[in-house]
């Protein structure tokens, strides 16, 4: 006969995932994990044509989980992920339970992951978008540090503002041939992503485009804004320590993703690490990375000076957690990436980066994309976003909810009972 404790209580049978929902809306994938409960959970992914056909698989590895065991869900999932698009599902699907667990206890996000050490969480500009820049048309450098500079001077006031060159970006220049610029540069007009090919060593004329480029901007906006290089990938070695020693005396944030990055499923941590041994200028990648075994080797040889997961790629919001303090241990800042993550991957970031320890430096900002997205959802504190911080707000999960009468009318005839329970 079995004896019950005077105190004990019948325990409650937990809630099922009962099936995983996905829609288009705006230019969003929109997750949303459903339960036996009526609590759901949502996420967000950028639009890729090959995510969606994916998602009834990991639907099927978690139905009947209990969301609220949020280690348990993602024990079953994580094995399964990879680089693009696994793991990108895996993180979307990790996030929406988040959101669950935090709206079954009545409580945000933050205090779930432990609790937070700081009421605002500093951005970068991501999808920060002026709608009235001083020069819309930016052709030279110095239009793009006065359109800078007027990011800083915006109600938002970003601090830290990350720019594109070589693979994220162009320099305007007229009549540049860009086969000048490296020695292997070539179109390929059959290549939708990059329709023009300029890997390879950089010609004498490309480096010295770089740093003069570089220098202008900075001659703009001096110490006002910090200034962030998106540079890749595809960036050689040499180049890359080239341009970092280059750019020393201008004090640039960091030189982001120069040899690997986004469309390449590796590190090549030791030809990092050759380049951050050797110069002064911070060293960032980490966007592409698929949970923290991948980030291992770059942290544990110190190959860079900062690291970027995106929460939607890496695992989501506790894997990036943890790569955080693991980071911390060995001396290297933490910038994550996110600026395809959408309004439910923000309140994420801001949820998550708000527990990070002192390494934490800001993440990149993703906006709700079209503009009209922020009329269909509800929970964002007014005036969330000031003087490049996001303050941390209060309400259970992640804090963002669908207004569903107004997200309605943007789906997709095919995806009309997104919503129905």
């Amino acid at each position: 006969m079995k004896h019950v404790h005077p105190n004990e209580t019948k325990r409650e049978i937990g809630m099922k995932i009962t099936d995983i929902k996905s829609a288009v809306i705006g230019e969003q994938i929109v997750l949303r994990v459903c339960t036996d409960k009526g609590i759901d959970g949502f996420s967000e992914m950028e639009k890729k044509d090959y995510i969606i056909p994916l998602i009834p698989f990991f639907a099927d590895v978690i139905k009947d989980c209990d969301p609220t065991n949020v280690a348990s869900v993602v024990r079953r999932m994580r094995r399964l992920g990879g680089f693009k698009p696994w793991g990108k599902i895996m993180s979307a699907i990790e996030m929406a339970v988040w959101d669950i667990a935090g709206k079954e206890a009545g409580l945000p996000v933050y205090k779930l992951l432990g609790g937070k050490v700081r009421d605002k969480v500093r951005i970068y500009n991501g999808g920060v978008v002026n709608p009235n820049p001083p020069h819309p048309i930016a052709d030279t450098p110095e239009k793009v540090g006065e359109n800078i500079l007027a990011l800083s001077e915006m109600p938002e006031g970003l601090t830290i503002v990350k720019m594109g060159i070589g693979f994220h970006g162009h320099f305007h220049e007229k009549n540049f041939d860009l086969t000048d610029y490296t020695y292997n540069a070539y179109p390929d007009p059959n290549d939708k992503l990059t329709p023009f090919k300029i890997g390879g060593l950089l010609t004498e004329k490309g480096l010295d485009l770089y740093v003069d480029y570089i220098s202008k901007v900075k001659s703009v906006i001096k110490d006002r804004v910090g200034l962030a290089l998106d540079c890749g990938p595809g960036m050689t070695a040499i180049d890359a320590l080239r341009l970092a020693k280059a750019v020393e005396p201008l004090n640039v944030l960091w030189l982001e993703d120069t040899i690997a990055g986004d469309f390449t499923p590796y590190t090549l941590a030791h030809i990092y690490r050759d380049i951050t041994m050797q110069t002064t200028t911070p060293i960032h990648t980490g966007e592409q990375l698929y949970l923290r075994e991948n980030c291992r080797e770059l942290i544990e040889t110190r190959a860079i000076n900062v690291i970027g997961p995106d929460p939607a790629d890496v695992g989501g919001i506790a894997e990036l957690k943890w790569i955080a303090e693991y980071a911390d241990l060995h001396g290297i800042m933490m910038a994550p990436h996110g600026g395809g993550d959408g309004i439910f991957g923000m309140a994420a970031l801001t949820h998550v980066c708000s527990t990070m320890p002192d390494n934490y430096i800001a993440y990149e900002f993703p906006p709700g994309r079209p503009s009209w997205y922020y009329d269909i959802v509800e929970g964002l504190p007014d005036q969330f976003l000031r003087d490049g911080h996001v303050q941390v707000w209060d309400k259970p999960g992640l804090g963002v909810e669908f207004n569903i009468n107004k997200a309605s009318k943007y789906l997709d005839p095919e995806d009309r009972n997104f919503f129905l329970k």
